[in-house]
């Protein structure tokens, strides 16, 4: 059972490449917010990087892939909570700026 669980884990660590849809997010957000800022998903269907029925489902597949990360938002001016949205790791940000200039957005 062990070398079954094992063998799924390696298998999904070896599909990191990411798809257009993944490209186009992943581009936006790094370009969208300063590093210590996360975004919204209805920040991300309002901008129409791609079909707002599929943001949601994008945006964890690079939650998965470890490109971002769901964080919880403050407003910075008074620091209240302002809800949970996600925020681009190191290697989401060394990723898109890899990206950027295959990307139409």
């Amino acid at each position: 059972m062990l070398d079954v669980v094992k063998d799924a884990t390696l298998k999904r660590g070896r599909n990191m490449a990411l798809s257009d849809r993944e490209k186009r997010v992943l581009v936006f957000m790094h370009l969208d917010a300063p590093p210590e800022y996360g975004v919204y998903m209805k920040a991300i269907r309002h901008a129409e990087v791609i079909e707002p029925a599929n943001v949601r489902r994008v945006v964890r597949s690079l939650a998965r892939k470890g490109m971002v990360k769901l964080s919880m938002l403050s407003n910075p001016a008074d620091l209240s909570m302002a809800g949970s949205g996600y925020v681009v790791t190191d290697a989401g940000h060394a990723e898109a700026d890899r990206v950027k200039d295959e990307v139409t957005l």
